[in-house]
């Protein structure tokens, strides 16, 4: 009885192993890195205008700034405050 189960936990090794490098194979193929800015869909996906998904993003970036003015004893009495706002809007669907 003891053989049996030392032959059948070998079995079971060999088998786990000749699975896994199976599966190593395939990630292999599935770590394709897309492109800066490619968009991915996956196989089968019907692309067509009702199925699509769209959202607001911004098409143009700008800043938006003030300017303090701050007597001091230090003589620098003015300071400039600037951030970074969205101009125009867009929509872009996927």
């Amino acid at each position: 009885m003891n053989l049996f189960k030392t032959k059948l936990l070998v079995l079971i090794i060999i088998l786990l192993s000749f699975n896994g490098f199976l599966n190593s194979e395939e990630v292999a193929e599935k770590n394709l890195t897309p492109l800066d800015g490619e968009l991915l869909l996956p196989e089968g996906y019907n692309n067509t205008a009702e199925e699509k998904k769209c959202i607001t993003v911004c098409s143009q970036w700008g800043e938006d700034c003030i300017l303090n003015i701050n007597p001091s004893a230090t003589g620098a009495g003015t300071s400039r405050k600037c951030r970074r706002v969205c101009k125009s809007f867009a929509e872009a669907c996927y």
